[in-house]
């Protein structure tokens, strides 16, 4: 456990370094374009170093870029875990987004969860505890939004899935995985999401 932590410490001091490729902030839809400006979420591309360390960390989830325009003022990340037929809200945290971008973490351990927020002058991790009882199923799966070259467009007010995994107490009930966590027949699961929220109109 201390070296888990040790490493897991040394891969966010790298993240809060010069550990990532930066992402170019989009184009402002008020700055000459006729369209608007794309905004996006990916996974945030590491340097090789930052790389080996979290393949060691053999880490559930993720740490992510985003990039988006001027009309977007902040975001929540949540995590929901399946709690008697019910997705309940285990923890949220809240971040305000300045130049227009940013990148944030979560981490999912077997009872609970790690969220970061990264920027130039460091970080700042949640945690919470939960019990996701995926351990009493007989068959799971797992969702990420986890490749590099996977790009995202962000819908303002929209939830959007960042890491799910369901379990199955009946492997022949498994079904496809898809973003839309809530309708599926999962008798256990957990998933981490974000949503963006915009400014309000004539705000």
């Amino acid at each position: 456990m201390k070296r888990l932590t040790a490493l897991l410490a040394a891969a966010v001091l790298l993240l809060s370094a010069c550990g990532k490729k930066q992402m170019p902030p989009p184009e402002d839809q008020n700055q000459g374009g006729s369209a608007a400006a794309t905004m996006t979420i990916s996974q945030t591309r590491f340097s090789q170093d930052t790389e080996d360390v979290l393949k060691l960390l053999d880490l559930k989830g993720g740490f992510y870029d985003f990039a988006v325009d001027s009309t977007i003022t902040g975001y929540s990340m949540n995590v929901w875990v399946l709690s008697n037929g019910e997705w309940v809200s285990s923890g949220e945290i809240s971040g305000k987004i300045e130049d227009n971008r940013g990148q944030v973490g979560v981490q999912l351990l077997e009872d609970g969860c790690n969220f970061y927020q990264l920027d130039s002058s460091g970080h700042t991790k949640y945690s919470v505890k939960y019990n996701t009882h995926l351990k009493e199923c007989a068959a799971t799966g797992r969702m990420a939004l986890n490749t590099a070259d996977q790009v995202v467009i962000i819908e303002p007010g929209k939830e959007q899935f960042l890491f799910i995994e369901l379990g199955w107490k009946d492997a022949a009930a498994q079904t496809v995985l898809n973003e839309d966590f809530r309708s599926s027949n999962c008798d256990a699961g957990v998933a981490a999401t974000i949503t963006f929220t915009a400014a309000p109109s004539g705000a």
